[in-house]
């Protein structure tokens, strides 16, 4: 096993993709250290891809990009302007606020920084703020996107885990509410050390018409969250909701967007859907073999050697997981780690909800992690901002993440309240 995972390690700092990494290294075990056929690897991806929980995820992926052809981001980002006012560093907190709103419509965070940066890199670029912090703005912020829901991470967990999509879902809503707020407080620490321009007042006339531009935009999460909190539908029936939702705002309100746009955002949310597809599959042959060759108790027995806490277990894991962060891609680390890890995390009592948005908080800072964080390079393009530059202002905002993260695992309460006040309403 440890061949194996020495093959996709030598593979990924090759420069293979992730998926073709994950595959290539089991193909390796399976003929150099196993007695099963090579069809198991063929097996195995096809059952990590079969999953009811899954259907989700192009239902979600095909929602955001037709609320983007519908000109959401623009209207999302007037409406967070005419919110912020005249403050110091004002277009840092549209940036964080504005993804904010775009998590609760995509749930991707490679979706909403492309989104927001193309918008707001130049706005800000204009208004005389430094290429290093907007980068950096812009990229932290995208990590919302997968926290609060609809969220494509919590549904990877989901597959893996058997746990509700649906609570996860409502789990998120708080940590990601928080994680905006620690980012808005650090926008204006450092816009007022640097002076940072400050944002234009806008009359209430203003705000008022920049809300009823907004309305159709805002309105899709209040549905979403609504029918899920409210027991009406599951996350893939909110999935499918939110697909009539946007055709109807984008072509017949917004009117912006044509039938003739249709078929290359399909084939564009069918790649989405593909691409993470082919790592779930790939990942799930690979962390199967990891589960069968390793006894779960040996695990649990490891665990309980080094700690009964559940707070330092906790602290533990973020630590693994960040370093795996900084050259795994985050879902195919949740598929990898999360069946070795659940008989821990039940041994010691630990909420499965509340497990879950503490890895999904801990694998985003990977996303803004070099040398794989992809949100760093996606900023990059959107902005023509090297990836170096980027990194010169974004220690601060790796704190704020930090502090983010700390908060969920010593106040398991910010995940777990909403699901408790709830209850079984939530499927």
């Amino acid at each position: 096993m440890i061949a194996m995972l020495i093959v996709m390690l030598i593979l990924l700092i090759s420069g293979v993709r992730i998926a073709y990494a994950l595959a290539i290294s089991v193909l390796f075990y399976l003929i150099c250290y196993s007695d099963m056929s090579v069809m198991v690897l063929a097996q195995r991806i096809s059952v990590g891809a079969d999953s009811i929980v899954m259907l989700a995820l192009p239902f979600f992926l095909l929602a955001g990009e037709l609320m983007n052809a519908s000109g959401i981001t623009e209207r999302l980002i007037r409406f967070a302007l005419s919110l912020i006012g005249n403050v110091r560093g004002g277009l840092s907190f549209v940036v964080v606020i504005t993804n904010m709103i775009m998590a609760a419509v995509s749930g991707a965070a490679i979706a909403s920084g492309a989104a927001v940066g193309s918008v707001m890199i130049p706005a800000m670029r204009k208004q005389g703020y430094p290429d290093s912090f907007s980068g950096a703005v812009n990229a932290v912020s995208a990590t919302i996107g997968p926290i609060i829901p609809p969220s494509v991470g919590f549904i990877i967990f989901a597959s893996v885990s058997n746990a509700s999509v649906g609570k996860l879902f409502i789990a998120g809503i708080l940590p990601g509410i928080l994680l905006g707020g620690i980012l808005i407080i650090n926008c204006y620490i450092i816009a007022v050390r640097n002076k940072f321009p400050k944002g234009e007042k806008l009359s209430v006339t203003e705000i008022r018409e920049s809300f009823k531009d907004a309305f159709w935009s805002l309105l899709m999460p209040v549905i979403i969250i609504g029918g899920i909190v409210s027991g009406v539908v599951t996350a893939t029936e909110a999935g499918v909701i939110a697909i009539i939702y946007g055709l109807i705002v984008g072509l017949f309100i917004h009117k912006t967007l044509k039938l003739k746009d249709l078929l290359s955002l399909f084939i564009r949310s069918a790649k989405a859907t593909a691409r993470i597809m082919i790592i779930i599959a790939c990942a799930s042959a690979f962390g199967w073999i990891i589960s069968r060759e390793v006894d779960p108790q040996l695990i649990v027995d490891t665990f309980s050697n080094i700690t009964t806490n559940k707070n330092l277990f906790l602290l533990i894991l973020i630590a693994v997981f960040l370093l795996l962060g900084t050259v795994m891609e985050g879902g195919s680390i949740m598929i990898i780690l999360t069946p070795l890890l659940l008989p821990v995390v039940n041994s010691m009592g630990i909420d499965i909800i509340h497990f879950g948005v503490v890895f999904q908080l801990a694998i985003m800072i990977g996303l803004v992690t070099p040398p794989v964080g992809i949100l760093l390079f996606v900023i990059s393009g959107t902005g023509n901002i090297p990836v170096p530059q980027i990194l010169k202002s974004i220690v601060p905002f790796y704190i704020s993440m930090l502090i983010a993260l700390l908060l969920c695992v010593f106040v398991p309460d910010l995940s777990l309240v909403l699901v408790r006040l709830f209850g079984g309403s939530i499927i």
